[in-house]
């Protein structure tokens, strides 16, 4: 039996690339989501209705002309490449020109668009083919919103195998987040069925954002990263950025949050997520995995961004070079080096002993303030102290700015005292504050007083300096 060999007809050959570049919901909402950072957008609203595979992008960029309107949803037209040595130097986000014609062939799409110049806007709507079909004048503030209706109206099949609304509405939160980590400036506001969903502030760096997505996270359990590093055999510059989870404090279950980005776009690189987790391997706990963003800036001709329709899997030249970069990168962010605070960088020796004073409880105290001796200068701060847990009563552990200090407290029939006393340090009292008693020379430690009752919070000198009694009210705590 011979089979003949024929040319697919057009409109099949646009229906099998619609069907790669927009599998999901999701993949529309990237697609609209990276023109409208391509066009320099810092405002984006989202809105997505899931029960009628309705979604609608809105964005503060550069706009349409009428002409472009017309060109827009055609067939491989596209604004951001024009010959075939840019495909060697992408610098945009999408550069295929396939998204605004997949839509239009998977559903119903509309363009309401103005230029900042422009007295007006301009509403189109396009067929199958991402032809004009209707054309009106249209009141809109400079930017663009496009919207897609009925996807996959003509591919039942490919709705009945998608999963779920929930999985679906995961998946797109999942990628807006990626995309504010790798684009902190912008403003987003996402939207569910008209009603408001998430929103995500924008902020300096990616520093300002991961809180914002992993809600557990707190500022000081974040250690930001920005290096510069030369490139292999070039005279530019290359930059690694992102955030890092202290292993000490910030750690997960499951590799769940490692992330890899270049050039403001997530990516999937298995060789560069191994050399993260072996980065961390000696610093976390066992069977602990870290929370790391990490953003490589990199010459355009460093990247082959023509491998997957996503654009998630790239060709990254010099892949060694760059695996090495960034175990140094991590290793410089993570080696705490703060010289100005002795105190801190002792954190892990440094021993608070809580004891009962002598004297007796009382409500009223009198403190009678006295000038330190010494050079004030010389005076280091005691460390602003957090506690977290209390074992059998008598050891205290507490954590600060450089790391976590262990303490024994004596028996003690008021505990409400104690916790009240980890509260006032955690304040912070400087050494030569007016709340300084005195500074005694021979002493075998720096003393604090806080609380009813007189508690005394002991740590050894640093370099033999005498200690310093320091004394505080926790009225009001």
């Amino acid at each position: 039996m011979t089979v003949r060999i024929q040319r697919l007809p057009e409109e099949v050959v646009h229906q099998i690339s619609a069907g790669e570049v927009i599998d999901s919901l999701a993949a529309a909402v990237r697609e609209l989501v990276e023109n409208a950072l391509d066009a320099g957008a810092t405002r984006l609203t989202i809105a997505v209705w899931p029960d009628s595979w309705r979604v609608r992008v809105g964005d503060n960029g550069c706009g349409f002309s009428l002409a472009n309107l017309h060109q827009a949803a055609i067939a491989h037209s596209t604004s951001k490449i024009c010959h075939r040595d840019h495909l060697l130097n992408i610098t945009s986000l999408g550069f295929r020109g396939e998204a605004l014609h997949s839509l239009a062939q998977l559903g119903t799409l509309e363009i309401c668009s103005r230029e900042p110049q422009s007295p007006e806007g301009w509403q189109v709507c396009y067929d199958q083919s991402g032809k004009p079909s209707a054309i009106k004048p249209v009141a809109i503030a400079p930017g663009t919103v496009v919207t897609v209706s009925d996807l996959f109206a003509n591919w039942i099949s490919r709705r009945q195998a998608l999963p779920t609304v929930a999985q679906q509405l995961r998946a797109i939160q999942t990628t807006l987040q990626h995309m504010a980590l790798c684009h902190p400036q912008v403003t987003w506001q996402v939207q569910h069925s008209d009603r408001n969903w998430f929103g995500l502030w924008p902020g300096e760096t990616a520093l300002q954002i991961l809180p914002q997505i992993l809600r557990n996270l707190q500022p000081g359990d974040l250690q930001s990263l920005s290096l510069v590093v030369p490139t292999p055999n070039a005279p530019d510059l290359a930059a690694i950025q992102g955030v890092l989870g202290l292993p000490d404090r910030c750690h997960r279950h499951r590799p769940d949050w490692i992330r890899l980005a270049v050039n403001q776009r997530m990516i999937r690189s298995p060789e560069l997520e191994q050399t993260i987790l072996g980065a961390f391997r000696r610093l976390l706990p066992r069977d602990r995995f870290p929370v790391c963003f990490l953003h490589l800036q990199v010459p355009a001709y460093e990247i082959d961004w023509n491998r997957h329709p996503a654009k998630i899997e790239i060709y990254l030249h010099h892949l060694a070079y760059w695996q090495e970069q960034i175990t140094q990168a991590i290793a410089q962010a993570l080696s705490f080096q703060t010289p100005l605070n002795t105190l801190q960088t002792q954190r892990v020796t440094t021993l608070l002993k809580v004891a009962e004073a002598e004297a007796g409880y009382s409500v009223h105290r009198q403190v009678e303030a006295a000038a330190p001796q010494g050079n004030p200068a010389e005076l280091s701060p005691l460390p602003l102290l957090k506690a977290v847990a209390q074992v059998r009563n008598t050891y205290i552990l507490a954590e600060h700015p450089g790391g976590a200090v262990v303490g024994r407290a004596t028996h003690c029939p008021r505990t409400g005292a104690l916790r009240t006393t980890l509260r006032s340090l955690a304040i912070g009292c400087p050494a030569h504050s007016p709340d300084v008693e005195s500074s005694f020379p021979g002493s075998v430690g720096t003393v604090a007083t806080f609380g009813h009752g007189g508690r005394t919070l002991w740590h050894p000198p640093v370099g033999g300096a005498a200690g310093t009694r320091i004394t505080g009210s926790t009225a009001g705590l």
